[in-house]
Formats: structure tokens, C-alpha cells, sequence
């Protein structure tokens, strides 16, 4: 019997979302499958070791920063430094680096921090040079190791992109390829990244940048953005400048990292399953104690979260993590399975949303628990949330939206921040939601809407 056009319709869509479902469970599976590592121990000085590694590498000097600038200047020499490996043969400190480098995240990054610490800044700075692979992806390093390794990630990178010819095309006689565009922008930007992995996300990237300066800030803020977090969307740069317009305003008391370091989904279909943002709260949760140990105690830390970013925020709660103030940007939700402050690890702190009215993340907000389905409650009714005021646009003349372009041109110039656009327009620089995003990562009273949700029973 032949099966109707509709009905083979509804099991194909059954099938393909069987075949989500099922893919969703593998991602939990092998996230849950991880866990700690022991950190190694030198037991001896390194120094002649890693003399040795210094005389076999590409590039020469006594002086670190010389050699990351002599091979940031030879596209060759960074090559051969990013596809360097330590090996477990090699000595006992390229040993320990082969097992921190094989742990592959399953490490305590407070540990990991003590290793480099009792390793010496210097030595930590060579270390960058010689196996920027290992050191610039490896949660727990020192911050400004990590930044120098991933400018020759970055540079091995640009220069693998150029290295397949293109075919010979009578009208052209340019036969090589242009360098990735998305790469070839950072070139002499000085943006800074303690992750840069331009194949990761089947290619299309992942990254954690530093915007502002971290030791001098007195407030940090983490701001995970939404789906689509790729370097090859316009998401790279767009949350950049969102970040940098907050750490411009702040006349240097914030910084902020724009924290893309896992796998992200894309598209609403994607982005309607929570396994993506289980997983990657949990790698969050840990970069938040690598944060915190790095920067010292006197620091405020805000764990901000936009769109499908705040679902990935607010499942990072479930883990322990370091943070003073949560703040929901248009969140899609307070993180699957969540319904309440008791299923925090700390369930009064201090937490803010923002959601403008007519918001389409709206119709996703609080939506009915299915396992593996939707993003916990609805942030702007969640017990204890306070919920901030979005008010209007900017209409002082020259302000634009948080692409530059000029909202008189637009058309919007102080027009009420409500509806479908109003998922980006609480960016756009001195609008009232921007200035009371900026007011929460400030450690500032915020202004809030008129009613808010009940106060959690805390001590």
C-alpha cells in the first residue's frame, strides 16, 4: 500500500528528529565520560631541558618575547612552533606537557595555574613560543602565555588558509588562495584571545577574547553570545564591539571576555536542544574558578549571557562556579531542567534580567520541560531575577546601532526598544538598556522595571 505524500512527510521529520535527539544524547554521553586529571610535578629544574628545546626550535634568542616576534614575522617558523608536540620521551618536562596537553580539559585549571606558577614566568613565556598548541589552549595557563601562543595560532592559521592553489582561471592570474577573511581581519587589530581555534565547530571556529585590560579592572565580566558563535559568523566581530563599547564607557574599571569556547549550535532547530548548553556550562562553570584564581578575590566577576547564551549561563549555575552577579541578556532560559533557585549551587545570588517587550525569545522563555527540550524557566519570573528596564533608543544626534550604522539614517533615532529587533537593540550604545546592562557590570544599582518576581527564602 502506498503511503501518502503527508504521511512519509511526518516520518521523515520524526526520523530527523530521532536522529537531533540521539545526537544530543552522544554529545551528554561524551561530556559525561570526562574527568579530572592529575596535574604533573617537576621533580627536577627544567632549565637544561628546556635550553634544549630552545636550540631545536625555528627561531633564536635569549630573550622570549624577541622569539615570538621573530616567528610572528616568519609564517614558516610559526608553522613549525604550532605543529610541535611535546612528547613523553622527551624529558620530564616535555612529559608533564604531553599530559597536560592529553588531558584535553579534564584538568583542575587552579592546579594547572600552580604548575606554571612554580614553573616560572619566564620559562611559562618560552613554553608559549615553543608549543603555543598546548599552552594556548589549556585552561588554567597563565593569561598573557595564552594570548602570545594564540598570535601564532593565529599566524599558522592565515598561512595554512593560502596554501592550497586555487585552479588556473584564464581571467586571473592570481593562482593562490586569499587567506581566511575572518583571520586575515585580526592581522595588526591587537585583539587578544585566550582561545583561538579556527577548525573547531566543523570548521568554522571557536574563541575566548579578552576586551579591556584584566589587571587592572576592578570588574570582569564573562558574556557568552548567543547561537552561531563561529568565527566565520558575524557573531566574532559583533560581540567584540558590543564588549569593547561596554569597556570604553567603563574609562578602564571593566573588562570583559567574550567566552565562545565550546561547540555552538545553529538555527532555531539547533538551538532548541539543550545538550549544546549542557555541555558547554560545564566547560564555562570551570573557566570561572581559571578567572577568579588569576585575577585575585578584590575583583567582581559578572557571568553574562545573551539569547542561547543565557541557557548556557544559567545551566553553568548547577556547576559550582565563580561569580558575584549573573545578568540574562534576552535569555532563552535559566538552563534545562532548572525551575527554581534550589536547583543552584548557590541559589541567592545575586541575579538580573533584561528582556524588552515583543521579544521573540519570549515565545521560547519558560517553555514545558521535554528531556533534551527548551531551556529551564522563564528568567524575568524566576524567583529572586531583577528584572531591569529597556526604555528607548538613543536620540542624541550621531548615536548609532551596535554596527556603527546611524540611527537617524535607520530611522529609529529614541524610538521605544520593544519587538522584534529589540533581541539587538539592547546593545546599541547609550540606549537605556545599554546603560543598564553597563550599570550591572559595573557593580552599580541597575534601574528596574516595576514589578518584580518574589524574593527565594534566603538566609
Amino acid at each position: 500500500m502506498r503511503i501518502r505524500w503527508w504521511r512519509a512527510a511526518v516520518l521523515s521529520a520524526v526520523a530527523a528528529l530521532a536522529l537531533v535527539y540521539l545526537a544530543g544524547l552522544t554529545r551528554l554521553g561524551g561530556a559525561e565520560a570526562g574527568q579530572l586529571h592529575a596535574v604533573p610535578v617537576l621533580d627536577a629544574d627544567p632549565a637544561a631541558e628546556l635550553a634544549s628545546m630552545r636550540t631545536a626550535a625555528p627561531v633564536t634568542g635569549d630573550d622570549p618575547a624577541a622569539a615570538l616576534n621573530a616567528a610572528l614575522a616568519d609564517p614558516q617558523a610559526a608553522a613549525e612552533l604550532v605543529a610541535a608536540a611535546p612528547t613523553a620521551d622527551s624529558g620530564e618536562l616535555g612529559a608533564a606537557l604531553a599530559a597536560l596537553d592529553e588531558a584535553d580539559g579534564g584538568l583542575d585549571p587552579v592546579e594547572v595555574n600552580g604548575f606554571f606558577t612554580g614553573l616560572g614566568a619566564e620559562e611559562t613565556a618560552w613554553l608559549a613560543v615553543l608549543y603555543p598548541s598546548v599552552i594556548g589552549d589549556l585552561p588554567g595557563a597563565p593569561f598573557a602565555a595564552r594570548e602570545a601562543a594564540n598570535r601564532l595560532v593565529l599566524a599558522a592559521a592565515i598561512d595554512a588558509s593560502t596554501a592550497t592553489g586555487s585552479p588556473d582561471r584564464p581571467w586571473d592570474d592570481e593562482a593562490g588562495r586569499p587567506a581566511r577573511a575572518e583571520l586575515a581581519q585580526l592581522i595588526g587589530s591587537g585583539r587578544r584571545f585566550l582561545q583561538l581555534d579556527p577548525y573547531a565547530n566543523e570548521g568554522r571556529g571557536s574563541w575566548i577574547e579578552v576586551v579591556g585590560d584584566l589587571d587592572t579592572a576592578a570588574n570582569v565580566a564573562v558574556l557568552v553570545p548567543g547561537g552561531s558563535a563561529f568565527l566565520t559568523s558575524d557573531n566574532f566581530n559583533l560581540y567584540h564591539d558590543r564588549a569593547e563599547s561596554f569597556v570604553d564607557a567603563a574609562g578602564g574599571a571593566l573588562a570583559v571576555v567574550v567566552w565562545a569556547g565550546a561547540a555552538s549550535p545553529s538555527g532555531w532547530v539547533e538551538e532548541a536542544w539543550a545538550s549544546w548548553s549542557q555541555i558547554a556550562a560545564e566547560s564555562l562553570a570551570a573557566f570561572t574558578f581559571d578567572l577568579r584564581n588569576q585575577l585575585g578575590d578584590d575583583v567582581t566577576l559578572t557571568l553574562a549571557g545573551h539569547s542561547y547564551g543565557g541557557a548556557v549561563v544559567g545551566y553553568a549555575e548547577t556547576f559550582d562556579l565563580e561569580a558575584d552577579r549573573v545578568l540574562h541578556i534576552a535569555s532563552a532560559g535559566m538552563g534545562s531542567d532548572v525551575t527554581g533557585p534550589e536547583d543552584y549551587t548557590e541559589p541567592c545570588r545575586a541575579r538580573f534580567s533584561m528582556t524588552a517587550p515583543g521579544d521573540p525569545i519570549s515565545y521560547v522563555q519558560g517553555m514545558p520541560y521535554v528531556p533534551l527540550l527548551g531551556h529551564g524557566a522563564d528568567p524575568d519570573d524566576f524567583p529572586g531575577m531583577r528584572n531591569l528596564a529597556t526604555g528607548s533608543l538613543s536620540d542624541a544626534p550621531g548615536a548609532t546601532d551596535d554596527t556603527g550604522l546611524s540611527l537617524d539614517d535607520l530611522g529609529i533615532s529614541g524610538k521605544t526598544i520593544e519587538g522584534v529587533h529589540s533581541h539587538s537593540e539592547i546593545f546599541y550604545p547609550e540606549s537605556d538598556a545599554w546603560k543598564n546592562l553597563l550599570k550591572v557590570l559595573l557593580n552599580e544599582e541597575p534601574d528596574l522595571v516595576g514589578e518584580q518576581p518574589a524574593d527565594p527564602a534566603c538566609p
